[in-house]
This record gives structure tokens, sequence and C-alpha cells, in this order.
């Protein structure tokens, strides 16, 4: 087991063996082996000063400008896992075609599978919700879900990575090693990114499931955009960031009408938010401790938000709807939100979806929508809806 020395530990086997990586439409880094990992809740007021003596470490040995990658969890008290790489590049942005990585014969047959709740506990969450929004200030919780695989063999990482680059070639794709194995996903969604005085933030809220039939699909998107309780559900997460960076941001822009954007398996609701700092200097772990969890993830009023989860989930969701990404020690950075994807150990496997819940939710619809989320991961790993 690895030890904890002023927060930071020596790293994990599975740590320093396996690359990180991160590709985006804006940065793509990769990195290998782990001289330090940073385990210390970005809630902890020593937060900083340990970074900060992470990164004068490492230009002592010459690195001009440091960086960390990793993750940082849903429960901003929870610890990060925040690793200093041995070896680190900054590539331009992939503009190779993605789908030539599809491997159709990459397929998996599932032995045994449980839901984290299962359906008549998810359901009765969601009613327990309800009931507070008219006894309490509750506009919205974010409700999840966990689906435990026993594959028939352990996965290949290549592959899978592969898999998930070339089915969402859009995405905020990353594989970030943890200690309990691997965080691999394909994100749809931005919380922040800092470069020198800009930022920016991509929320997501409001969601319906692609269609195979072109005039179906288009039904489905008509639909998503003309719901009241989807617009409503999205309006509440633009305030929130709207809010949270208001005391950083001298000047933003943030359309007043969200847009659709779509994924090979869901529409979305989504709105792009630029702004420019009055200090070059914030950090961007300042900011993400400014607007980590939004409503899209936890819900709103926050606060009220996170006890109903902690009250309702029966499990912890540590990384899942966290943060994946990197920074660098002129605090900037980039930082996508942990959806869509999966934590692999060998043939064991863990995915997450949540459901935004507002009054306007039905509790089945909840459901559905939650499986219909985790069909990005269940593709790339090559197993039919059927099977579970």
């Amino acid at each position: 087991m690895d030890t904890l020395v002023s927060g930071y530990s020596k790293s994990a086997s599975i740590t320093a063996s396996a690359p990180f990586l991160f590709y985006s439409n804006s940065s793509s880094v990769r990195c290998k082996g782990a001289k330090k990992v940073l385990e210390r809740p970005l809630a902890d007021p020593l937060f900083t000063q340990h970074l900060d003596e992470l990164f004068t470490a490492e230009k002592a040995l010459g690195v001009e400008n440091p960086i960390v990658v990793g993750a940082i969890p849903f429960d901003l008290e929870q610890p990060t896992h925040l690793i200093v790489p041995e070896w680190f590049t900054f590539q331009s942005v992939p503009s190779f075609d993605m789908s030539l990585f599809n491997d159709r014969s990459f397929k998996h047959k599932v032995r045994a599978h449980q839901f984290f709740p299962e359906h008549d506990a998810f359901i009765h969450g969601v009613n327990q919700a309800h009931t507070l929004f008219g006894d309490t200030e509750l506009k919205k919780v974010v409700l999840s879900r966990l689906l435990e695989l026993e594959l028939d063999q352990p996965v290949d990482l290549s592959r899978l990575m592969g898999n998930v680059m070339a089915q969402n070639p859009n995405a905020y794709h990353f594989n970030l090693p943890i200690r309990e194995g691997v965080l691999i996903g394909a994100s749809p969604e931005l919380l922040i990114r800092k470069t020198a005085d800009k930022v920016y933030s991509n929320p997501l809220a409001g969601s319906a499931k692609r269609q195979c039939h072109e005039e179906a699909d288009v039904a489905a998107a008509d639909g998503l955009w003309n719901s009241t309780k989807d617009q409503y559900e999205h309006r509440l997460v633009v305030d929130s960031i709207r809010s949270s960076i208001a005391r950083y941001v001298g000047s933003k822009v943030i359309p007043d009408t969200p847009s659709l954007i779509n994924t090979p398996t869901m529409w979305h609701l989504s709105t792009q938010i630029e702004g420019r700092l009055r200090d070059s200097n914030t950090s961007i772990f300042e900011l993400i401790r400014s607007i980590h969890p939004t409503p899209a993830m936890g819900g709103t009023p926050s606060k009220l938000a996170k006890q109903v989860i902690d009250d309702v989930e029966p499990h912890d969701r540590c990384f899942f709807s966290g943060l994946v990404g990197w920074a660098d020690s002129q605090g900037n950075g980039e930082w996508a939100i942990a959806i869509r994807c999966a934590e692999v150990k060998g043939a064991f496997v863990r995915l997450f979806a949540g459901a935004g819940i507002v009054p306007q939710s039905d509790p089945e619809m909840e459901w559905i929508e939650t499986g219909n989320k985790m069909q990005t991961m269940l593709n790339a790993f090559g197993i039919e809806r059927s099977a579970l």
C-alpha cells in the first residue's frame, strides 16, 4: 500500500506503469510515470501550499513549467489524485481520422452484472426528491446509479481506448491510472479551461436519446429543444456558473439560449461560456473550487442537493462526475467532467450515469435516461444492451 507524506504518496504500481492521456479539441497531453501523487482534498486550506511545493521542486530540477495531471472527485472534501509525471508532452490536436480506431471485433460477454441502486430503489429516490421540492428550497438534484460488470476476459485497455475515441471523436478523451485500476472515457462536457486570462466552460444539461432513423432523431432533438423541463434544468446550470465566476471575470459572453449538440448516443442542450479574468494569475483550481460541482452534476442549492445525494445514493461516486484533466504551474489547464466513462480493473468494470431531477421529472423516464447514457461506454466495450 502506498504511504502518504505531507499529502503526497509514492506512486502506486498502476499509476507508475500506465500512461495518462487527455485529448480535446484544444489540448492534448500525454504523460508517463509518477514522481509524486498529491492526495489532498481541493477543499483543504493547505492544498495550494502543497501544490506549490510540488511545482517548486520540479522547477528546481529544471522543468520550466511543470504540470500535474489526474482527477478531482465529485466531493471536494475527498482527496484528489494528481500526478507529477516523470515525462510529459503537449501535442497538437489530433488531426487523424479517429474512426480508423474503431475495432468491431472488440467484444465482451457479461458474466455477471448489478445496478446500484436497483430499479425500485432508484425510483424511490426520485420520489423522495419530489417530496423535497415542495417542502424545501431544493430546485434540482442529480441522482446517479452504477453498473458493475464482470466480463468474460480482462479488458485490453489500448483497444478500449481506440474504440472510445473512434466512437466519440468530438469528446474529451482520457485514460487515467488510479489506485483501483484505470479511469477511461469520452466526456462531452467541459467544466473549465483557462489559458492566460481567458476562461471557457461548456455546461450540458437536458438530454434525449438519439434515434436510429433520421426522422425520429430530428423529432427527438426537437422534443428536447421544446421541453420546458429540460430548458429549466439547463438554465439552472448556466445561472449557477454565471454566479460562480462573477467575482473572477471582468467581461463574459453567455448566450441567452442554449444550442443543441449531439454525441453518437445522446442529444444535449449546451451553452458555450467565455470570460476574461480580472487577474490572469487566478489559478484554475481556485475557479474549480468556486464552480464544482455545478447543478449539472449535483443540483441546486448545492449544499442541500449534496445532502440529498448523500442520503439517497447507496454508493460513493468518488471520481465519477468529478473532473479529469491537467494544470500547469502558471495556473492554466483544462478539466472535463468525468461522465461517459468507466473504471476498469482486469475483467471488472464500473459504469456511471446520472439524471437531473426537477419537479417535472418522471421517475421511470429518469431510469431510462441513465441507461441511455451508459450506452456510450457499453458500445466501446462491445457489449450488447440486451445482455443486461
